[in-house]
């Protein structure tokens, strides 16, 4: 899922278990992973009306020019992974 804050930051989220959502936000420099709670989500960030598969591709692009956390790269490679399933699904 692709969100925007208050601030017009656009984030990916990589994870989320229903207590807790791991967002990475876009930002100049090396990416980082913010956990926050969902209910502390659900009050900063709104879903944005953006393709996931291109968002995808630009924090790919943006983790292999300026470097990522590992939890990062994971979260990252795992989302583009499971993106790509599901359509050879149906």
């Amino acid at each position: 899922m692709v969100v925007t804050n208050c601030h017009r930051t656009t984030a990916i989220v990589i994870r989320n278990d229903g207590r807790n959502v791991v967002l990475v936000p876009m930002s100049a420099g090396k990416l980082a992973a913010e956990t926050l709670s969902f209910s502390d989500f659900r009050l900063q960030w709104e879903e944005a009306d953006y393709a996931l598969e291109r968002a995808l591709a630009t924090f790919l692009h943006l983790a292999a020019e300026h470097g990522a956390t590992s939890e990062v790269k994971r979260g990252l490679v795992r989302l583009q992974q499971r993106d790509s399933l599901i359509p050879s699904l149906f």
